[in-house]
């Protein structure tokens, strides 16, 4: 890895290290700020276990390191020229690390209760808690983003799932393979997150839409990553009744210009997140997140044949939660039959009362 041939994808905040004991002590997390500023992340420790040849070039870097975050998520970027090892010291850290390599491997190891994993590749994903003791060995060349999740944010998505406490710890089963199933799924929404990052301004600096995709990425990874709690999961229950999907509808249509969650919508409604899938599944033929972007664009309808929108088609698209205008455009346009330029251009004014 030399100076030209690697970068940090886009939108990361980065800090190139070409002295290993630099990368040893940790010098550089101030170059990552405003990212990982929690003191816990101090107990990631690394170590080089390559030093035969050295640097071939002054200046050349050794490792990178890339920061980032998304709503709750800690992201991280890293790159590595020797091989390395990261260990989690001290008392560890709460949060669970979703962990996809793109170039060379990883061994794991020490992970309470896990026998001998295979070794991580590009092929198979990772997923572990910040336990003491937890090593992570990476061959030469390597590169792969880390995605920290805190426990409590998905304890409390499971918790809403299963519609009450989950009874014993939330434990993954390590290592996935990406080609299985929803794990795809997964694979592309970090692929989306990457790509969202490195515009000017990821999610337009909206909180509707990071809040909505924040959700999407936790759901997903529940149902993608086996889990102790996944056979529950798997188990029939009975779908939410009518009722409960109008109640939850209502919820949506009167929160429509608001952060949404599903754990939210659910509660409204009265059962759980898990109940409000199958209802809306069986009563609508859609998800609640459909339900919820199919509500956004009939207010944002509603607000142009009202009079009561302003500005372009991105403040629009913004107002609705809808990140990327043009795919709002696209959406609008095959729900209505019309572009919604078209309509502001036509929109009607407001009649102002007589006083």
């Amino acid at each position: 890895m030399n100076r030209e041939s690697v970068t940090a994808p886009k939108g990361f905040k980065t800090a190139r290290i070409g002295d290993p004991r630099d990368l040893e002590a940790g010098v550089y997390w101030p170059q990552l700020q405003p990212y990982f500023l929690a003191p816990k992340f101090r107990t990631l420790r690394y170590r080089i276990e390559e030093r035969a040849g050295g640097i071939s070039a002054p200046g050349e870097a050794v490792a990178l390191r890339g920061a980032t975050g998304v709503g709750e998520f800690d992201v991280a970027y890293i790159a590595d020229r020797l091989a390395a090892t990261l260990t989690i010291a001290n008392e560890g850290l709460p949060d669970y690390c979703l962990t996809a390599v793109s170039r060379g491997a990883l061994d794991c190891t020490g992970i309470p209760g896990a026998k001998a994993l295979p070794r991580i590749d590009e092929r198979v994903g990772l997923m572990y808690r910040g336990v003491p003791g937890t090593r992570l060995s990476a061959t030469g060349d390597h590169e792969r983003l880390a995605v920290w999740i805190p426990a409590a944010t998905l304890v409390q998505r499971l918790s809403a799932l299963m519609g009450g406490p989950i009874e014993r710890d939330l434990a993954f089963e390590p290592v996935f393979d990406w080609s299985a199933g929803a794990a795809q799924s997964l694979r592309r929404l970090l692929r989306l997150m990457t790509e969202e990052l490195a515009s000017p301004l990821p999610f337009a600096g909206n909180a509707i839409a990071s809040q909505s995709f924040s959700d999407l990425v936790v759901y997903t990874l529940l149902h993608a990553i086996p889990h102790s709690h996944s056979q529950r999961l798997l188990q029939p229950t009975s779908p939410a009744i009518p009722g409960v999907v109008k109640r939850a509808e209502a919820f949506i249509r009167a929160n429509v210009e608001a952060p949404l969650a599903l754990h939210d919508v659910a509660e409204a409604a009265g059962c759980s997140v898990r109940s409000l899938q199958l209802g809306f599944r069986r009563f609508r033929d859609m998800t609640p997140l459909e339900a919820i972007r199919q509500a956004r664009l009939a207010a944002a309808r509603q607000a142009l044949q009202s009079g009561d929108a302003t500005g372009t088609v991105t403040d629009l698209a913004l107002r609705f939660g809808f990140s990327n205008p043009g795919r709002f455009a696209r959406m609008y346009q095959a729900a209505f039959g019309e572009s919604p330029a078209a309509a502001l251009r036509r929109k009607p004014s407001r009649s102002r009362r007589p006083g």
